[in-house]
């Protein structure tokens, strides 16, 4: 409660109030204090204010002034108190609002509620403003006030423009103004559209309308003076329910389509288009509108999802793979010929570093592990290794309980869901930001922004270099693409990464991201140790086992048979086979240690013998290309077949007498290269005979005599060269019998 009041301070309250009985202006308090004595009376009626030095600027104390005085200020102590208090709960309803949930009302809803409120609020400030004890007058008075404000509104229109309001229009206006908004921001009008949720230009609000919003507000809150939809939701149709049937299907018919399909089966159906386009756009989401024209995969990116930290893993916590076929074409690294190879990744999650990739024909077993094998022995065994469902991670290479490749290093595997593509969303970026550039920077890029043109022109050169040469200078040779990946992955490592933390660099001064690098390195340096593995277990760590039976000295795998002394005592116990994916020559055979689950101690190493399908023994990759290369055979045989049963001879109805051929007197020369007779130059019987040309006993012969004489070279000579050139098994034969391969390609090009 304020105590202490100045000359200025009083005389406003009485001039505020129309007090009669005490003066209201400052000069007249100051004569009035004088006039009783106040000025000389001691420091606790009468003092000088803080900060001035006498001569005036003196405050009375509230016990100085008349009783009517005393009461006046009471009261308006009580109506700030109110005010106050009002403001609170007006603050307290703003903060109701808005937690409200978004799906409980609509917008037009809230907008109706919270404007109903702001009226509701400024006629109770006004209310206890004008120390009104009814509070039915006080909103009489506001629809009163209404209704003048649309007369002067009415009246003000026919006004001519620029003329100034009259005052006492002005102070209507005001009035009004001050009444339904007391802030002052003009909103009067809008405010009461809104609250009152109609069409039309009538926007006034009657004084039942008020009394019961306030009903409304006293007994359930402000959320009840939202207003009741006008229309029900009406449920979707079950004529539309059969419609769907129709339109929700993968290749996506239009909506007018879907509808024709749907009236040949209900002719008498009343569906119109317009009908359906209303329904699809104002009653379906977008997820619901496309179930069944889009598969999971597509529909997940429109769904929410749960973003996975990082924060709290170590280097080597995570290991995430995932296979990417290269999006441009290179040399295969056998055959030469144009092939898009398969990339196997390794990323550590937590770091985001690439701690290892393969290159393959494929995506398999084969270069799962290997990609496996160079990230452990280069950064760690992982704890989890976290891979989709794909067949060169789902094997029993990797998950069989005894000779399992996780059970044997420990490590936990993960598959992520199938269809849900986001789980990886840290090995799929990797593969965009990396091998996508690399690829379009070379000229046999075949990705989706590449121009048709250019890769038209890209594939029919290169195709056309492999038929004459058997190889093309468009693509990159199998150690070329090797070593552009390997630069690739050491600048991705090397790169600041926008998901890893930021720092402050002290070469530059500013804030960035590690590099991954960078990352793996603080760590280090904060006193991880990844789990290494041994030397001496480096090449056997790795090795698939599978479990066979001993018998009679011998172990089969993938079709030969391997004999050692050692297992003579093993005959009919199952042992355990390991095998090098590169080496065929050798086994290595181990006991089964059955408390653990894993290989035992080494029995022997066991060799290749004479008592085999195959004379030479098959590496495991060679008996995948050899089984690979019957099937395609095969394929083109049942192609040729079938081409030859589909062609039928036409029936000749009418065929004249064959005439015979005039014989014409002709010697040929003959060029034998490739055990084939060329045909030479004929020449008329009338023509002088032109000397005999060089013949060659074989096609090394030749080949050879090329090299020395490349200026002689005819042209039968080079297409039996380019033949022999287009032929592995030539080429082998070449290199062989000494001749420079890659020299000869060179001479048949200056030729060419």
């Amino acid at each position: 409660m304020k105590e202490w009041f100045t000359a200025g301070e009083l005389a406003k309250i009485a001039d505020d109030r129309g007090l009669t009985s005490f003066p209201r202006s400052e000069r007249s308090v100051q004569r009035h204090a004088n006039e009783h004595g106040w000025n000389g009376l001691p420091d606790n009626q009468c003092r000088i204010r803080s900060g001035r030095e006498g001569g005036g600027g003196r405050e009375y104390h509230r016990s100085l002034l008349p009783e009517v005085m005393q009461n006046v200020i009471d009261g308006l102590e009580i109506k700030t108190v109110l005010i106050a208090a009002q403001e609170r709960r007006r603050e307290v309803e703003k903060r109701k609002v808005a937690l409200l949930p978004v799906t409980s009302l609509r917008f037009r809803q809230r907008q109706a509620m919270e404007a109903r409120g702001e009226i509701l609020t400024a006629i109770d400030r006004y209310i206890t403003i004008n120390g009104m004890a009814a509070r039915r007058e006080a909103i009489m008075m506001f629809v009163r006030a209404q209704e003048e404000h649309a007369e002067r509104k009415a009246a003000l229109e026919k006004v001519e423009a620029g003329e100034a309001l009259a005052a006492r229009e002005r102070m209507l206006l005001e009035r009004v103004s001050l009444l339904a908004d007391p802030a002052g921001f003009g909103l009067l009008e809008d405010t009461l559209r809104l609250a009152n949720d109609r069409a039309g230009d009538d926007f006034q609000v009657s004084l039942r309308t008020v009394q019961r919003w306030y009903s409304q507000r006293d007994s359930a809150g402000i959320t009840a003076l939202a207003p009741a939809l006008t229309k029900a939701e009406e449920p979707v149709s079950e004529e539309f329910r059969g419609f769907l049937t129709h339109y929700a299907k993968p290749g996506k018919p239009a909506a007018s389509e879907a509808l024709a399909e749907y009236r040949k089966e209900n002719p008498a159906t009343t569906l119109t288009v317009e009908k359906v386009r209303y329904t699809l756009r104002t009653k379906l989401n977008d997820i619901e509108k496309n179930v069944g024209r889009e598969g999971l995969l597509t529909l997940r990116s429109r769904l929410a999802y749960i973003q996975r930290s990082t924060e709290n893993l170590f280097p080597t916590t995570i290991y995430t793979a995932d296979g990417k076929t290269f999006d441009a074409e290179v040399a295969h690294p056998i055959t030469g010929k144009a092939f898009k190879p398969e990339i196997t990744s390794m990323l550590d999650v937590a770091t985001r570093k690439c701690v290892g990739f393969s290159i393959a024909l494929k995506e398999n077993v084969i270069s799962v592990t290997e990609a496996l094998r160079k990230s452990c022995v280069s950064h760690g065994i992982p704890a989890i290794f976290y891979t989709d469902r794909g067949p060169g991670y789902k094997n029993k290479t990797f998950d069989a309980d005894v000779n399992g490749l996780m059970g044997r290093l420990a490590i936990t595997k993960m598959h992520a869901l199938p269809y849900n593509s986001q789980a990886k969303g840290i090995i799929e970026r990797f593969n965009g930001t990396v091998w996508n550039p690399l690829a379009q920077k070379l000229p046999t890029y075949l990705g989706a922004p590449m121009d048709k043109e250019a890769a038209k022109a890209a594939h029919k050169a290169t195709r056309q270099d492999l038929k004459l040469l058997g190889m093309s200078r468009l693509l990159p040779s199998w150690d070329n693409f090797r070593a552009m990946c390997a630069e690739a992955i050491a600048e991705y490592n090397a790169k600041p990464h926008r998901g890893l933390p930021r720092f402050m660099d002290e070469a530059t001064g500013k804030y960035r991201h590690y590099s991954p690098n960078e990352f793996w390195a603080q760590h280090v340096a904060d006193g991880f140790e990844p789990v290494p593995v041994v030397a001496d277990e480096m090449d056997d760590l790795f090795r698939p086992y599978e479990i066979r039976v001993a018998r009679r000295g011998l172990v089969e795998w993938n079709n030969n048979k391997y004999y050692h002394q050692a297992l003579e005592a093993y005959h009919g116990e199952e042992v355990m086979v390991g095998y090098d994916f590169d080496q065929a020559r050798f086994v290595w055979v181990r006991e089964i240690d059955r408390d653990e689950g894993q290989p035992g101690p080494l029995i022997c190493v066991a060799d290749y013998t004479g008592n085999k399908r195959d004379y030479v023994p098959l590496t495991f990759q060679q008996a995948a290309e050899e089984k690979r290369q019957k099937g395609r055979v095969k394929r083109l045989q049942s192609k040729l077949q079938d081409a030859e049963a589909e062609f039928i001879t036409p029936y000749l109805i009418e065929q004249s007498a064959i005439q015979p051929m005039p014989i014409i007197d002709v010697t040929p020369e003959l060029v034998t290269a490739s055990n084939v007779e060329v045909l030479a130059d004929y020449r008329e019987p009338q023509q002088q005979v032109q000397p005999k040309r060089r013949t060659f006993s074989s096609d090394v012969e030749l080949a050879m005599w090329a090299l020395d004489h490349p200026d002689e070279l005819m042209s039968n000579q080079v297409r039996v060269l380019r033949g022999c050139l287009q032929s592995p098994a030539a080429i082998e034969h070449f290199r062989l019998s000494g001749i420079d391969v890659d020299a000869l390609r060179n001479v048949i090009r200056a030729v060419a």
